[in-house]
């Protein structure tokens, strides 16, 4: 039984490169997320503002989703 579980756990452990993309990806919409949230600004007009807004948003999530994704995994795993 606790080989098996030894062995689950390995086959679902995240390697170090896997990581690096993850958190390359986190950076990355954060980025975005930022970005977008200093263009609402620089908008005059509210149709822009708007997707900007949209933008941002959908970044964070993205973000989250990423970052719920990781503690799951991790708690499967611990």
């Amino acid at each position: 039984m606790y080989t098996q579980q030894s062995q689950l756990q390995g086959a679902n452990a995240v390697s170090s490169k896997e990581l690096s993309y993850i958190t390359d990806c986190l950076k990355n919409e954060e980025l975005l997320a930022k970005m977008a949230s200093e263009a609402i600004s620089c908008c005059h007009t509210p149709q822009l503002k708007q997707k900007m807004t949209q933008i941002a948003q959908d970044r964070l999530q993205h973000t989250d989703q990423l970052l719920r994704t990781l503690q799951q995994h991790t708690q499967l795993t611990h």
